[in-house]
């Protein structure tokens, strides 16, 4: 596939990421100058913006029913309550917290629960509870041996898991991946490391994602190695890998419901796999390196507040998008139905 079905143009710089909600009624975008844009999936067009949504580059998106979350570079976490019509919205700030964004790890949410680094302490992290306005604070200090010496390892990468138990994947600057089980008390969070797992990748890692069952871990990094882990087996070991064409990926993206792995490559493709790692085809129109994908939700609602008939049939028969980011500001949109056509050629 070379050109997508639709190129959504309103960034002037580098676009860091890209998130489906409001069961992808809206897609939400983020630059590198601190933009934010709300598009409206039904018209393909924006539906509100803000300028100045951070002072530096927005890191990382993500939301919950009507809040929308955002990182920036100025280390700065802020909830959004968006507020939508059929033609317009606005945007509210709700509340901001300090987040340590300076070595770019990126918050990750599930549920009501919102997991980042502490401001100017990587050995620490905090578990924010949306709903109760609450914040405590964990260790996730761990030491790596080097040819210096013990130093403090870095953290890279997280990934909150909520299903009956709350479950943190933290990934470590020397390729080290911490499977942490959360108990968040009234006034404290305990933790217990589950396992430990030394990832097959040669440079720092990018990125996690887990299916849908939470079965299978899938991690990316600044080399060509792409990776998968079984969760389920309690000692997060390494069952499958795959090789990208060139070195480099920003994010990786376990889309379950279509058997679909995809990574966003520093060589302007987006690199597709079954959930096994056999190669599905790779998407290429950017001009510059991929930063984000995502991909929309496959179950349809009646939009809600809209009475025009021909509008609600317009919703029902939309398809499931992938959404793709890049720093050459664009965003382009592909219908799934051209990816099942190759994913059909292609053994599980």
């Amino acid at each position: 596939m070379s050109q997508p079905d639709f190129v959504f143009r309103g960034h002037q710089s580098a676009v860091n990421c890209v998130h489906f909600m409001c069961d992808s009624r809206f897609l939400v975008s983020g630059d590198q100058d601190g933009k934010l844009i709300i598009w409206n999936m039904l018209l393909k067009r924006q539906l509100t913006s803000i300028t100045t949504a951070h002072s530096g580059a927005i890191l990382a998106i993500s939301s919950t029913e009507t809040t929308i979350i955002t990182q920036g570079r100025d280390n700065k976490l802020c909830l959004w309550l968006l507020e939508a019509q059929e033609f317009s919205g606005t945007l509210k700030l709700q509340c901001t917290l300090d987040i340590e964004s300076m070595n770019f790890c990126k918050f990750s949410s599930a549920s009501k629960w919102i997991v980042g680094l502490v401001a100017g302490d990587t050995a620490n992290a905090f578990i924010y509870d949306v709903e109760q306005d609450k914040r405590l604070t964990f260790s996730i200090e761990r030491n790596s041996f080097t040819r210096m010496g013990n130093r403090q390892d870095t953290p890279m990468c997280l990934l909150l898991s909520c299903t009956d138990k709350l479950e943190l994947l933290v990934g470590y600057e020397s390729n080290t991946l911490q499977g942490i089980e959360l108990f968040v008390q009234e006034d404290t969070v305990d933790s217990c490391i589950k396992y430990t797992v030394d990832l097959p990748h040669k440079e720092p890692l990018m990125s996690i994602d887990m299916d849908i069952q939470k079965q299978l871990i899938y991690t990316c990094a600044a080399d060509n190695n792409v990776s998968c882990l079984a969760a389920e087996s309690g000692n997060g070991k390494v069952i499958r890998t795959a090789q990208l064409s060139h070195s480099g990926s920003s994010h990786i993206r376990c889309f379950a419901s279509a058997n679909v792995v995809a990574v966003a490559g520093w060589d302007y493709a987006l690199h597709l796999f079954t959930c096994n790692l056999n190669p599905i085809q790779d998407v290429c129109f950017h001009r510059a390196a991929l930063t984000c994908v995502d991909m929309s939700s496959n179950c349809k609602q009646p939009l809600p507040g809209i009475d025009n008939e021909l509008a609600q049939q317009r919703w029902m028969s939309q398809p499931q998008w992938i959404a793709i980011a890049s720093r050459d500001s664009r965003i382009s949109l592909w219908n799934t139905n051209r990816i099942n056509q190759a994913h059909d050629s292609v053994g599980a």
